[in-house]
């Protein structure tokens, strides 16, 4: 990899992805994140070796056409038993706990 495009693995990254995740880390599993993705990306990095000059792009993996269907209204569930099922709800909405935490 050039130096330029070259990602810093560092406890913050790692920290930074772990948050995205949800995940708490300690700071032995954080260390041993940074080591493991590095060996990662070193490991990734080989294919910047690969001569792709006369290689065309390829933007599909599969030459199968999207035969898509034609919508029917079909009867679903209503919505009184809907919420019955559900842990928590307030009028004719399901409560949820917050996904996006300012930080």
């Amino acid at each position: 990899m050039s130096e330029k495009s070259q990602i810093q693995v560092d406890e913050k990254l790692v920290k930074d992805i772990a948050s995205l995740a949800r995940l708490d880390l300690t700071a032995d599993e954080t260390a041993m994140f940074v080591s493991q993705f590095k060996d990662i990306l070193d490991y990734v990095s080989i294919l910047n070796e690969v001569d792709t000059e006369n290689v065309a792009p390829a933007y599909l993996s599969s030459s199968s056409k999207n035969s898509p269907r034609e919508d029917v209204i079909e009867d679903s569930v209503s919505t009184e038993d809907f919420l019955a099922n559900a842990p928590q709800t307030k009028d004719d909405y399901v409560v949820i706990p917050r996904v996006h935490v300012e930080q």
